[in-house]
């Protein structure tokens, strides 16, 4: 394999994003919620997380909210790469558009979907979580995330330091994105196994 590809596997590896790789166990009993008091918020740069944020809203009963940087990022997989690796790296917060009809106190539980991106959360999901990481902190979290090989890196930790420890953060896990399409069963357990909604 020349260097090239194996360079350009490498990078789709830590960029994309999702099939079933448990990276930390589900917590002993889901948690209950009333139908109507989960919402899925999410970032997609492909479309892999987009895929498994609709999964996991349809069979939660919940709504998506998409997550837009105000500046989206190039839609050519090496100029988004250019553009993406120093922002992850440093941590950057991206802006991002207002979210139109989101209002966090209607909801008990938030599901939160991000790409993995060198090994951490995508800056306009760090973006998000840290201006509302005041209205999270007396709600249900859940990371869920997509790879194209890299799993879970740092994304959970990551994410619980940017939340806070006042919020209650159930096990987050991976998807691979080579097979996202195939895993509806996969994210659907994801689901059941934290929540149970009444």
């Amino acid at each position: 394999m020349n260097k090239l590809l194996k360079g350009g596997m490498i990078m789709l590896g830590l960029m994309a994003g999702c099939s079933p790789q448990e990276t930390t166990a589900a917590p002993a009993a889901p948690v209950e919620v009333a139908k109507g008091k989960v919402a899925v918020v999410y970032f997609s740069w492909g479309g892999n997380t987009r895929f498994a944020a609709e999964t996991i809203a349809k069979k939660a009963g919940a709504e998506t909210f998409e997550i837009k940087a105000e500046k989206p990022y190039n839609s050519d997989f090496h100029k988004c790469c250019d553009e993406a690796k120093p922002e992850c790296r440093a941590k950057t917060l991206r802006p991002i558009k207002p979210i139109e009809g989101l209002d966090l106190a209607k909801y008990d539980v938030v599901f939160v979907g991000s790409p993995n991106w060198w090994g951490t959360i995508a800056p306009p999901v760090r973006t998000w979580l840290t201006q509302n990481s005041a209205a999270l902190k007396d709600k249900t979290v859940c990371l869920f995330q997509t790879h194209g090989g890299g799993g879970m890196q740092s994304l959970g930790r990551d994410f619980a330091a940017v939340v806070g420890n006042e919020a209650k953060i159930l096990p987050p896990k991976a998807f691979a994105g080579s097979s996202v399409k195939s895993s509806v069963k996969a994210l659907e357990t994801f689901v059941t196994d934290r929540i149970t909604v009444k």
